[in-house]
């Protein structure tokens, strides 16, 4: 079996297809049983992914996203204001944003009092 027809079930099992994609290849399906074995497959190897209680409400960090595209497009070339931007946007770096905010904050009060 051709591996892009293997791929294009698994992205139909997983759901990634737009609208036109998934009805062209369910059409496939329905014309190529190889291609229908392969989507079974690929159904039961993902229905074992969220049958497991060890899994369930575990979300993966942040950063496995960024460390996929990396892997499949490369690592961006960003500069150094873009990656501090991504830095102080990043959900993991909200508590010490939050802290460091209130902090300037506090101390810009405490300055206005003392001058005012």
């Amino acid at each position: 079996m051709h591996t892009e027809k293997i791929a294009l079930t698994g992205e139909l099992a997983l759901g990634l297809l737009d609208k036109a994609e998934q009805e062209r290849v369910r059409r496939d399906l329905e014309g190529d049983s190889e291609m229908r074995d392969a989507f079974r497959l690929w159904n039961e190897r993902f229905v074992a992914f969220y049958d497991s209680d060890d899994l369930a409400g575990v979300a993966p960090p942040p950063r496995v996203l960024s460390n996929i595209e990396n892997t499949l497009f490369g690592e961006k070339e960003l500069s150094l204001t873009a990656r501090f931007l991504d830095a102080v946007r990043a959900p993991e770096n909200r508590g010490m944003v939050l802290i460091i905010a209130v902090a300037k904050t506090a101390l810009l009060a405490w300055i206005l009092y003392l001058f005012l």
